[in-house]
């Protein structure tokens, strides 16, 4: 990439208004001039309901600096399951004498290709992304998205043991080959090779997880349900190294306290978003409630005060 555009994941509970709250940090990002890319990683994908049109892996135009695309998963697991099927052919060149083809099918059902699927569709929207200054993601369930963060760093342990293994049984083995150019000798093994590739790639992921220019808003309500599921996201991130940058508090109404909610989610991280007088559906309708609320955009866009990843 030529550029590294500005992340932005939404992330929360089912309800508390995900996909509302990043279509209008879109919006705002858009009407500041900034090119942005709207992206629903949520297989519900509200994204066409709140602005009244269809969407698809092609990014679709809905003002000037914003576009907005959808996350086709089925497109997505598809191409990794081919991806696969391709690199096992590849990698193991007698596979036909053990007659592997005939078992591919058993892939689909393979636990994790789901967010494999998503974290592939990421590393395709900021490949393609260099022309843009921010990248916003409205994420799937919880449940989901925390695998889907999570998957870079479970992967890097599944693949250093391997890799290690393998080196293992090419020593006792003595199966690798050696290549000769002049005086140079190498050695060369396919599946070293691929491991060592997989190994950079969900390195360079982890990473991109954990830097400065992506950020991760969590939305939550006002409610106990809420609150709850919030600290347990909190929590889960922390344990695998990934901050909040923002708690956004949707939904709050004029004079009803927020509780426990500064003492617990660090007030410095607050961005408190107020109940919209009317459905927020449509382009009008979410450019009005932009123009009433400026300060809850600005509080959600500054840095805190405490940026360090993991704190």
């Amino acid at each position: 990439m030529n550029t590294r555009p500005e992340i932005h994941f939404f992330i929360g509970k089912g309800g508390v208004g995900k996909s509302t709250t990043s279509a209008l940090t879109a919006l705002f990002l858009a009407d500041s001039g900034k090119n942005t890319l709207l992206v629903s990683m949520d297989p519900a994908h509200n994204q066409r309901d709140l602005f009244e049109a269809d969407f698809s892996e092609k990014p679709k135009q809905v003002v000037q600096h914003l576009a907005v695309k959808e996350i086709d998963t089925a497109h997505w697991t598809a191409k990794c399951l081919k991806e696969t099927r391709e690199n096992i052919r590849k990698t193991y060149l007698y596979e036909s004498a053990f007659n592997l083809q005939d078992h591919f099918k058993v892939l689909q059902y393979s636990p994790g290709l789901e967010e494999y699927a998503l974290l592939t569709a990421f590393e395709d929207v900021l490949g393609r992304a260099s022309d843009k200054d921010a990248v916003i993601f409205d994420m799937a369930p919880t449940a989901l998205t925390l695998r889907f963060f999570s998957l870079p760093n479970v992967t890097l342990v599944w693949l250093n043991h391997l890799l290690t293994l393998r080196r293992q049984i090419c020593q006792k083995k003595e199966i690798i080959s050696k290549i000769r150019i002049g005086t140079c000798e190498m050695e060369r093994d396919r599946i070293k090779e691929k491991l060592k590739i997989l190994i950079g790639r969900h390195t360079c992921l982890r990473d991109r997880f954990l830097s400065e220019d992506s950020r991760i808003h969590l939305v939550m309500n006002v409610d106990r349900l809420s609150f709850s599921e919030a600290v347990r996201i909190k929590q889960r991130l922390a344990d695998i190294r990934i901050d909040i940058d923002r708690v956004v508090v949707n939904k709050t109404q004029p004079g009803k306290p927020l509780g426990k909610l500064p003492e617990t989610l660090e007030p410095h991280r607050l961005a408190v978003f107020p109940l919209a007088s009317g459905t927020l559906v449509g382009l009008q309708a979410m450019q009005e409630y932009l123009e009433a609320q400026p300060e809850s955009f600005a509080d959600l866009l500054k840095r805190p005060l405490s940026t360090g990843q993991g704190s």
